[in-house]
């Protein structure tokens, strides 16, 4: 495991949304998505998602520029201030919660990332978007998401949900602060 407080997370410029296409159409990287429902530009037997120059500019208004119960960033480590994944949050009226995305570029994988990342987007979760919940939706069978979530203090809630509320973070980054 590399050191900690190596990461930053950076919204992207819609010239930089290459980064983007590139990791959505890594075999390697997405495979953990193969056979989910099916949308348009979706393959189910790669996970792979199309996403071409042409959806960049709706996609960018959609995420960075006018919702403003979405979040979306780029993992970048620190010093070579270069992108290892990609992060997101959007709003669940079902939920009534925010719903994670976290995809760390397969060749970085096995480093802590996932991890560091989750947790700077937990800060922005809870002290930017002030969210009450924050959850994913995976099965208990990804067994190396369901050690990171827990973790950082997400508690699973169903065989596909699980989640963090807001007193849940506090109370935990306050034990923090008062263990050092």
């Amino acid at each position: 495991m590399e050191n900690q407080n190596t990461l930053i997370l950076k919204i992207p410029t819609i010239e930089e949304l290459d980064y983007r296409k590139k990791i959505l159409s890594d075999e390697d990287t997405v495979s953990y998505n193969m056979g989910c429902e099916e949308f348009q530009g979706y393959n189910p037997y790669t996970g792979c998602i199309d996403f071409n120059e042409s959806k960049w500019s709706d996609w960018f208004l959609k995420w960075i520029t006018q919702d403003k119960e979405r979040y979306y960033a780029y993992i970048i480590k620190c010093p070579e201030n270069i992108p290892v994944g990609e992060v997101a949050l959007r709003y669940d009226e079902m939920q009534k919660g925010y719903c994670v995305s976290i995809i760390v570029e397969h060749k970085y994988r096995g480093k802590g990332y996932s991890e560091e990342a989750l947790n700077l987007l937990l800060e922005v979760a809870f002290n930017e978007l002030k969210a009450e919940k924050v959850f994913d939706n995976f099965p208990q069978e990804r067994t190396s998401a369901e050690k990171i979530f827990e973790k950082v203090g997400f508690k699973r809630t169903s065989v596909e949900i699980v989640e963090l509320l807001r007193e849940d973070y506090y109370k935990k980054q306050n034990a923090i602060l008062h263990k050092n």
